[in-house]
């Protein structure tokens, strides 16, 4: 069975053809906080050439839409999730690396 991390990348990377993710688990910094719902604080990083002409807030809505039933669900995946959308050509300016 997939870890979060992994289902969440696995799931990024197939419903957004990300060519980067990165995911950082924020959980311990919650830790008993009763509204969590048993669910994870993640931090996400994605690259994808699907963000391109794409505006911000739309970026995002394609990242919460992919991972909807891991954020509505249950059992709750994700109970918060920060997100940075890249452009392949976006990430490639802000790291010199390709995507």
């Amino acid at each position: 069975m997939d870890s979060a991390v992994q289902l969440i990348e696995r799931i990024l990377k197939e419903k957004l053809e990300a060519s980067y993710v990165e995911i950082i688990d924020d959980s311990h910094q919650h830790r008993g906080h009763k509204a969590a719902g048993g669910g994870g604080h993640y931090s996400v990083i994605v690259v994808s050439s699907k963000f391109e002409n794409v505006n911000l807030i739309d970026q995002r809505r394609l990242v919460y839409s992919a991972l909807d039933e891991q954020i509505n669900g249950k059992p709750k995946v994700i109970h918060a999730l920060q997100i940075k959308t890249l452009t392949p050509e976006q990430w490639t300016e802000q790291t010199g690396q390709s995507a």
